[in-house]
Order: structure tokens, then C-alpha cells, then sequence
């Protein structure tokens, strides 16, 4: 950010111009862009990771970056309006029906109207694989609910 920006949010952090050195300005622009206290700190050119610590606890540093987090928490309000009228947008500007369509579900599913189908699963585990192996024809068939007749060919002379 340059100088003058800057400056011009220092009033609303309730600082005068001047209150905070240049090397304090990037060490809090530093620090609120993301970085650790001790590599805002070699980046904005302090010595030691003590000496950006103890100029991150000054008074004047610290009103700055607290300011600059309120101002980022305030930028990254994203909830189900900024949504829902994201996907508003998306519908209108839809080049076709499938487009469409695919903003419908997105949006229903956005606002929990479409309820999942509750189907039922059948789990079956058989531990004992390797003994089922070794059974025979008839008892695998009666195991399955079958009678021994069933693998016998029919005719249908009726």
C-alpha cells in the first residue's frame, strides 16, 4: 500500500500523521498481509525478531494492526445472501437450460430445500469366506434359500 494510503486511514486508527516510522508502516502492513511477527519484521529491515516483537507491542503498532484486521474481517463477510445472489447472477447470465439448471440445484441445495433420498444398504460380511469354499452344492444352495431342485433344468410341457 502506498504512504499516502496509508496516511489517509491513520485518523481512523486514531493516530496522527507522523506517529509511526516508515519501518513501522511495513511492519504492519507485513503483518497483517499474513506474515509472522519475526519475518514481517526482517522483511520491513529490524535487526533482531526481539526488536520487531517489541515494535509490534508499541501502542501506536499495535492500534494499526488491529485496525487493519477489523477492515480485512469486514471485506470477507461471504454468507448464503452474498451466495444466493451470486448464483442469481449466474442464472440471468445462463447461455442455456442445462446452465440454468445447474444454478437451480446449486441454489436448492444452498438453502437445504432438496432432502437426500434415504435409501437403505444392506451390509453382509461373511468372516468365513474360506468355509463357504468347501461347502457343497446342496448346501450352498440351502445357505441361499433355494431348493436342490433349483439348478435342475425344467421344461415348460404344460
Amino acid at each position: 500500500m502506498p504512504k499516502t494510503e496509508f496516511d489517509s486511514h491513520l485518523p481512523y486508527m486514531g493516530l496522527q500523521i507522523g506517529s509511526l516510522s516508515v519501518q513501522q508502516e511495513k511492519l504492519v502492513q507485513f503483518i497483517c498481509s499474513g506474515m509472522t511477527i519475526a519475518a514481517a519484521g526482517r522483511a520491513s529491515g529490524y535487526a533482531t525478531p526481539s526488536n520487531a516483537y517489541a515494535a509490534a507491542k508499541l501502542e501506536p503498532v499495535a492500534q494499526a494492526i488491529q485496525y487493519f484486521r477489523e477492515q480485512m474481517h469486514e471485506e470477507v463477510k461471504f454468507g448464503i445472501q452474498q451466495a444466493h445472489s451470486m448464483y442469481m447472477n449466474a442464472y440471468v447470465a445462463s447461455a442455456n437450460s442445462t446452465e440454468m439448471k445447474n444454478t437451480v440445484d446449486s441454489m436448492v441445495r444452498l438453502h437445504g430445500l432438496a432432502k437426500e433420498s434415504q435409501s437403505q444398504q444392506v451390509n453382509i460380511q461373511i468372516n468365513g469366506a474360506k468355509q463357504l469354499e468347501r461347502l457343497s452344492d446342496d448346501e450352498l444352495l440351502k445357505l441361499a434359500g433355494k431348493g436342490t431342485q433349483y439348478l435342475e433344468p425344467q421344461t415348460n410341457d404344460k
